[in-house]
């Protein structure tokens, strides 16, 4: 196969690949400190009622990341308290990356269907605390958070 075959082949398994994908938005957390403060809010129109849809919470974190885990405040119709693990007891961390960039990828709703015309609206919030700190006001070494919702695969 030359070059250009090997090349081309390349480019349509990459868009292949990326084609159950629906919506993918991140916002970048200033100076790596995430204020506690500092909702991001994520909108997106999905059209199509009859597909089952993943939705994915992403967090990139550095590997300075003091805790082991990440408490967020998520919002839709109603406000639920998640947990993200990342990291296991012994500090290795469980998200993908090099050197010392993590992304942990955290399925928030699987096989999730939406309405005809739904504008879908998700609001995060870091809610972390730890020891008697009521709230951890900068959460440092979290530099983004993104929302993918992609068609899900069985």
């Amino acid at each position: 196969m030359n070059r250009v075959s090997f090349f081309g082949l390349g480019v349509v398994l990459l868009f292949a690949c990326n084609n159950n994908k629906v919506f993918e938005e991140y916002y970048s957390i200033p100076n790596n400190s995430w204020h506690t403060d500092s909702a991001l809010n994520f909108e997106c129109m999905i059209v199509d009622t009859n597909t089952e849809y993943d939705v994915i919470i992403k967090v990139r974190h550095s590997t300075n990341y003091s805790y082991q885990n990440l408490f967020l405040f998520v919002h839709q119709n109603t406000t639920d308290t998640i947990e993200l693990l990342l990291a296991d007891k012994n500090g290795k961390w469980f998200g993908s990356g090099l050197s010392d960039v993590r992304e942990l990828v955290y399925i928030l709703e699987g096989k999730r269907k939406f309405s005809w015309n739904e504008r879908y609206h998700i609001n995060i919030e870091q809610a972390m605390r730890y020891g008697n700190k009521e709230v951890i006001t900068n959460l440092n070494g979290v530099s983004a958070i993104g929302l993918s919702i992609k068609k899900h695969n069985e």
